[in-house]
């Protein structure tokens, strides 16, 4: 089983698809709303910040990648039921 190499920004990854994902539903729960200026207002907010965090998780993902290319991986933590086998 082949695991992914773990750098300083691999942390930041999953928390930014999942911020991510709670924009995209609720810009969509928003928008089911009826429309109105208010309403469209709030749809531009959240384009925005749907945008924002968008361009910081390609940015993340692109250092992730960097890093992963340079070696520069933090290093694999073994559980303490691997450690006790080796013993």
């Amino acid at each position: 089983m082949q695991t992914e190499l773990q750098t300083r920004h691999s942390h930041a990854l999953p928390e930014l698809r999942f911020s991510l994902n709670l924009l995209y539903v609720g810009r969509f729960l928003l928008g089911m709303k009826n429309l109105s200026p208010v309403t469209d207002e709030g749809i531009d907010a959240f384009d925005e910040r749907i945008e924002a965090v968008t361009d910081e998780l390609v940015a993340t993902e692109l250092l992730h990648e960097a890093a992963v290319l340079a070696g520069d991986v933090l290093p694999e933590l073994l559980p303490p039921s691997a450690l006790n086998d080796a013993a």
